[in-house]
């Protein structure tokens, strides 16, 4: 079963709860409003699987490469004033959608908290425009992934 006994070994991606067989991970806030898991120990069989989706737990080697850098900037000026990153976004998310994709991305909602949602049309990135430097709840987007 998945134990967070030093706080900087999770970084809250809720892969432990979306995977749980018997769904007794919860992501609970701290006194600082950051999201961590707790397990119900009462119905949890030790399965395991929760370590093993852990990208902390299970971090794989560092490899070398050669690093390249690209400046990207939108032409759609528009989408350029209301984004902070130039709208690479935007546009690499509008080749995702005409082509039959969806695009997953985090807005902020009515009370300003951060929410991972999809869209599938391009009319709707612009909710995901501009930055949102807070903790995001991931909630049940890992099943939308991949709904087996």
């Amino acid at each position: 079963m998945i134990e967070i006994k030093d706080k900087q070994n999770c970084c809250g991606c809720t892969a432990c709860t979306a995977i749980c067989p018997k769904g007794c991970i919860e992501m609970k806030e701290d006194m600082e409003g950051f999201l961590y898991p707790v397990v119900d120990q009462r119905n949890c069989v030790n399965c395991g699987v929760c370590e093993k989706v852990c990208p902390i737990l299970n971090c794989k080697d560092k490899k070398t490469f050669g690093q390249k850098a690209y400046i990207v900037q939108n032409k759609d000026e528009k989408v350029l004033q209301e984004s902070t990153a130039g709208g690479a976004f935007t546009a690499i998310a509008e080749y995702v959608i005409k082509r039959g994709g969806v695009v997953f991305g985090v807005e902020l909602n009515k009370d300003l908290v951060a929410h991972h949602i999809y869209v599938d049309t391009i009319g709707e990135l612009k909710r995901f425009r501009n930055s949102k430097y807070v903790q995001s709840s991931v909630g049940g987007r890992y099943i939308q992934l991949n709904p087996s």
